[in-house]
């Protein structure tokens, strides 16, 4: 009798703590994810089409037409994209969220709609005024981020789309002495880049440089040189290495010199010489990288 008693207690606890709360399924076709703004009117609907793998957006407000507006098409996804964001939003918690959510007393804030459809055409709704599963839909941020290519629910963990940089200065010296008030350096922007499921590759780096406005103020009789620093820091996760690279300054970057190549710094210093182009790639252990690129090109 005992026996069937504490066998009757697992049962009724499995049922309680297993089955009953996880409603994870693998046979999603679509997420619709609608947010109100309540200061306006003003709607969002992100689509995702999990049969065709396309996910769509339409955006508009009290003064649209009443027949609404068309999606656009914003990015098309693969399979294997595809089955690791159900995989994502089923280990996220996001099919067993309530209902509904509400708090009272906030009239600026917005509100949300969920609708999950399955292959059986059946749905998982759920919506918020003013409160959300907060947990939750962080939690599924990166998912619907990596899928859609920009954020929909949630918000992302710090970094996780922009990438980091370390900060950089430009140092002029004169018989041996540093100048105040001559600082100055070309603006740095970002080349080739691969940072979790985004990437952009094949820049042309001349070009880069020459579509920016420039900053450097050359004094022939001073000697210049580019400082990095770590201190001001601010990304969870340390670079591995640092490669910084010299090219002469016109379209073929002939001359590749290196002028760095070491890991983890806190600070250094290093020799530019005038009308080169410089890039610093930062190095992740997981394979992440980001190039940043500058230019001392001094006009004639």
């Amino acid at each position: 009798m005992k026996k069937i008693f504490i066998v009757a207690i697992i049962l009724i606890m499995f049922m309680l703590t297993g089955c009953g709360s996880n409603n994870n399924r693998e046979d999603i076709s679509s997420v619709t994810f609608t947010t109100i703004d309540y200061n306006g009117g003003f709607t969002t609907e992100y689509y995702i089409n999990l049969n065709n793998n396309r996910y769509m957006k339409k955006h508009y407000g009290p003064e649209s037409p009443k027949g609404g507006v068309d999606y656009d098409v914003v990015k098309e996804f693969s399979d294997e994209d595809k089955d690791t964001f159900i995989k994502e939003i089923n280990n996220s918690g996001l099919l067993n969220i309530n209902k509904e959510y509400k708090q009272s007393g906030i009239i600026d804030g917005g509100g949300w709609h969920l609708v999950i459809t399955f292959s059986d055409d059946s749905t998982f709704e759920s919506r918020g005024d003013n409160d959300s599963p907060r947990e939750v839909f962080n939690k599924c941020s990166t998912a619907f981020y990596d899928l859609c290519g920009e954020e929909v629910m949630g918000m992302l963990p710090k970094y996780y789309k922009d990438t980091p940089n370390i900060t950089y200065s430009l140092r002029a010296y004169n018989d041996g002495k540093m100048l105040n008030g001559t600082m100055g350096l070309p603006q740095v922007v970002k080349g080739n880049y691969k940072w979790n499921k985004l990437s952009s590759l094949d820049n042309d780096y001349f070009m880069l440089t020459k579509d920016i406005k420039k900053y450097f103020e050359y004094d022939s009789s001073n000697t210049y040189k580019v400082a990095f620093s770590t201190y001001n820091y601010d990304y969870e996760k340390k670079f591995s290495k640092i490669i910084i690279l010299e090219y002469d300054y016109s379209e073929q970057l002939e001359n590749e010199k290196e002028i760095y190549n070491d890991g983890w710094f806190k600070q250094i210093e290093l020799d530019i010489s005038i009308n080169k182009l410089y890039v610093y790639k930062l190095i992740y252990s997981d394979g992440n990288y980001v190039e940043y690129v500058f230019s001392t090109e001094i006009s004639e």
